[in-house]
C-alpha cells in the first residue's frame, strides 16, 4: 500500500465498505449496554451506528464506539469482533493524524489497526463478520491508494480476499436469498481486488458473477461496463448504500 498521506487520509471512504453485509440487521441505537451485557445482542448491532458515523467525522460518536471496545477488551483482550472494529477505529484515527501531517502519530495508529484486524481473525478464523470487516477494509484501502512494489501491502490484499473467497463459500448456498446488497458489495470486493493484484481473469469472472447473481440491479449494469471497458482495468467500486444514521 502507498503511505503518502494524500492516499491515507481517503481511508474515510474505503471504511464505508465494512458493512457491505446487507444481511445485518439495522439497528442505530444510542446507548450501550454495559460490557457485561454486550452479549445481549449482536455485537455489530450494538457498536456500528456511532464506528460509521465516526468514520464520517462525528468524533463524539467514534470515541463512544472505541470507548465500548475498549471497556469490553479491558475484560477480555481476546474478544475478537472488539478487536475488529477497535482496529478499525484505530485506522480512523490514523487518517485524521495524516490529514493534519502528523506522520509519526498515523504510522502508530495504522500499525495497531492493523495488527487488531489480523489478531481477530486469528481468534476467530470461523467467524463471518470479522472476516467481512478486516477484508473489505483491507480491499478499500488498496483502491485508495496501491504501490505493486510493496510486498507488504500485496500479501494483505491477498489474504484478504482469500477471507473474502471464504465467506463467498460459507453463502454459496443461500447466496441467492441474499440482499442484491450482499451479493453486489461481496462480489465487486472481489473482483476490484483480484484487479488491483493484476489477476484480471479472476477479476473478469467474478463480474460475469455479478451478471448471474445480480440480474436486474445497479449491480448489474455496472458490472457490464466493466466488462465492456479495457481487460486490464483495475475495477474501482463504491459502496452502494448508506449505512451512517443520526443518532436519535
Amino acid at each position: 500500500m502507498n503511505t503518502a498521506h494524500a492516499r491515507r487520509v481517503r481511508l474515510l471512504k474505503c471504511l464505508l465498505a465494512l458493512v457491505f453485509a446487507g444481511s445485518y440487521a439495522t439497528l442505530y441505537g444510542t446507548q450501550y449496554p454495559s460490557a457485561k451485557q454486550e452479549g445481549a445482542e449482536r455485537f455489530d448491532e450494538i457498536v456500528r451506528g456511532d464506528f460509521f458515523a465516526g468514520m464520517m467525522g462525528d468524533d463524539a460518536r467514534l470515541e463512544r464506539g472505541m470507548k465500548f471496545c475498549e471497556e469490553i477488551l479491558s475484560k477480555n483482550p481476546r474478544h475478537a469482533e472488539a478487536l475488529v472494529w477497535h482496529g478499525g477505529g484505530l485506522l480512523t484515527r490514523a487518517s485524521r493524524a495524516y490529514a493534519r501531517g502528523d506522520s509519526a502519530l498515523g504510522d502508530g495508529l495504522w500499525e495497531r489497526g492493523l495488527k487488531e484486524m489480523d489478531e481477530a481473525v486469528t481468534l476467530a478464523p470461523g467467524h463471518m463478520g470479522i472476516k467481512i470487516g478486516r477484508s473489505a477494509t483491507i480491499v478499500g484501502l488498496a483502491q485508495s491508494g496501491w504501490d505493486a512494489r510493496d510486498a507488504r501491502g500485496r500479501a494483505l490484499l491477498e489474504s484478504a480476499l482469500a477471507d473474502y473467497e471464504i465467506v463467498y463459500r460459507w453463502r454459496r448456498p443461500v447466496f441467492s436469498t441474499l440482499s442484491a446488497h450482499s451479493r453486489g458489495e461481496l462480489l465487486f470486493g472481489l473482483a476490484s481486488g483480484w484487479s488491483i493484484l493484476g489477476e484480471h481473469r479472476k477479476a473478469r469472472a467474478y463480474l460475469r458473477l455479478v451478471l448471474e447473481e445480480c440480474r436486474d440491479t445497479d449491480y448489474e449494469a455496472e458490472a457490464r461496463r466493466w466488462l465492456k471497458g479495457e481487460p486490464n482495468a483495475v475495477v474501482q467500486h463504491d459502496c452502494r448504500g448508506c449505512h451512517v444514521r443520526p443518532s436519535r
